[in-house]
């Protein structure tokens, strides 16, 4: 029992190791990134200090991303109003005009920013969709690897707020 326990925590551990740096209490904080929108414009994860964020990692040929993009839809507009972000980050390696297209067939109106290996790689990207919830000081509460449940990604968000 107690292998599997310490086993637990050391993947934990490694999972995190790359996505983020301890600001000294204790906490863990989101590395910041610089990635560009739909309309070219570079988009900063710094910009959005002081705000709950969720962001999305996820691609257009990916079935669980598209399953899961309605769900991240409805969260977007039921709390974006009090302060959520949400930032899609596509790791797609094709054309972005193919991702706007998808953005606009599935209505995606929160931000969508095209991903570099670098972000996957700070992440530690290794599954999508894979979901990362901040909260207004920048640490990371909750990661979902794969599809998530929507009530519970629900209440997690709520408790960013």
């Amino acid at each position: 029992m107690f292998k599997k326990l310490l086993l637990s925590a050391a993947l934990v551990t490694a999972l995190f190791a790359g996505c983020t740096k301890s600001d000294g209490s204790g906490g863990l904080t989101a590395s910041d990134f610089s990635l560009q929108d739909l309309n070219g414009k570079t988009v900063r994860l710094s910009d959005f200090k002081g705000k709950p964020v969720l962001i999305d990692f996820w691609a257009t040929w990916c079935p669980p991303c598209r399953e899961s993009i309605p769900g991240i839809e409805k969260i977007y507009k039921a709390y974006s109003s009090k302060g959520l972000v949400v930032l899609g980050v596509s790791l797609d390696q094709g054309g972005w005009d193919s991702v706007k297209a998808f953005a606009t067939e599935y209505g995606i109106t929160y931000s969508v920013l095209k991903g570099t290996e670098d972000v996957a790689s700070q992440y530690q990207v290794r599954t999508i969709p894979m979901l990362v919830i901040m909260n207004k000081e920048g640490k990371i509460v909750k990661r979902y690897l794969g599809l998530g449940d929507d009530d519970e990604l629900d209440k997690d968000i709520k408790a960013v707020l």
